[in-house]
């Protein structure tokens, strides 16, 4: 007994600690700032296609440099030739999702 009415007691107190103090108007949130546009362009990657003979290359560049190549033989898994280090010596990827090179920045040095 002596718990239900310590449990009505704390409902119906409930609602007094959600009252709003003051004028009950929530302050309005600032205004959004104006969509900042980049003055300087992302470089889109241009594709390539080659035909030869028993595979089809995918070149992938950015500002002109070689970064990835998508092999698809004519017989046998699509595999990935990649630059992990930008200095030309390409590695094979057969799987995408397996060791993704992932963007890593110096944000911060001391």
């Amino acid at each position: 007994m002596r718990h239900l009415i310590l449990s009505l007691s704390f409902c119906l107190a409930l609602p007094a600690f959600a009252a709003t103090i003051g004028d009950g108007v929530a302050d309005t949130p600032p205004a959004m700032p104006a969509e900042t546009k980049s003055t300087k362009p992302q470089p889109q990657p241009d594709i390539r296609i080659v035909e030869k003979g028993d595979a089809t290359l995918t070149e992938y560049r950015i500002n002109g440099r070689l970064y990835q190549i998508k092999v698809v033989p004519k017989v046998g898994q699509p595999y990935f030739l990649i630059d992990p280090n930008g200095q030309g010596n390409f590695v094979t990827q057969g799987n995408m999702i397996d060791n993704i090179a992932v963007p890593s920045w110096v944000i911060l040095e001391f």
